[in-house]
């Protein structure tokens, strides 16, 4: 009797665990699910943060007219000081620029973060105002001989297609190597090639398209008239980097 009972024990204990095979099983069923499921959460992620993204633009493009409101209907330059529509301090030292022109209006220094982006936005160190290369968004400006691109210092009346002109953008790729405008700076020209547009704005960083895959690059754009989108960078080519009314 005391046999039999001893055997009916170890029966129950051995009926209620897991031999090394189904554990196995069950370790590579989740690692299939979590492989599955780990590209799916990256997409919902990132989407998440584009939309954050076109929020911050969003806020930029609406404090951008409402200084225009109280400046006669003129948009901020790039910076104050000398030169086209303001370059003193391009790439320089601290000084005020178009962040802090609106930073008024907004009251919140997050809007200049694109969390897709690696910058956060920080004061010169010992200085009064945002440091140039913290920023995570360029202001359209013209160059010191264009007159077709270029919203930064305009009047209103001068832009032909306030709904179809680009005034705010993802910053460009490079921050240096004869790229420096691409730091808080967009610059277009007109005869810019793809590949050329595609270094001055950032369309990777909510795409994860390859460098020259110019055809899958898109970006957040906040437009002259305030509304923002989320756009493919071919579609932008030239015609919503100029003034005309295309």
């Amino acid at each position: 009797m005391h046999s039999n009972r001893s055997q009916h024990t170890v029966s129950l204990c051995s009926s209620g665990g897991f031999t090394l095979i189904e554990l196995l099983v069950v370790i590579a069923i989740i690692s299939i699910l979590a492989s599955m499921l780990m590209p799916v959460f990256a997409r919902a992620r990132e989407q998440a943060r584009r939309t954050s993204c076109a929020s911050n633009q969003k806020q930029i493009a609406l404090a951008m007219l409402m200084y225009a409101e109280d400046y006669d209907e003129l948009l901020p330059p790039y910076s104050q000081g000398l030169g086209h529509r303001g370059s003193m301090g391009y790439m320089g030292a601290d000084g005020i620029r178009w962040a802090d022109m609106i930073y008024p209006y907004v009251k919140n220094r997050q809007i200049f973060d694109c969390m897709s982006g690696d910058k956060r936005i920080a004061i010169y160190e010992g200085g009064n105002y945002f440091d140039i290369s913290t920023y995570s968004y360029g202001y359209v400006s013209p160059s010191s001989g264009g007159a077709e691109c270029g919203v930064a210092g305009r009047e209103l009346s001068e832009i032909g297609d306030v709904a179809g002109t680009i005034m705010v953008a993802e910053d460009g790729r490079f921050d240096g190597g004869g790229d420096n405008e691409c730091i808080g700076r967009i610059i277009p020209n007109p005869a810019d090639t793809m590949e050329m547009l595609a270094v001055r704005v950032n369309g990777i960083r909510h795409t994860g398209a390859g460098v020259e895959d110019y055809a899958a690059h898109a970006l957040n754009a906040a437009y002259v008239d305030g509304h923002v989108k989320f756009v493919r960078l071919t579609d932008t080519h030239m015609a919503q980097w100029t003034l005309a009314d295309d």
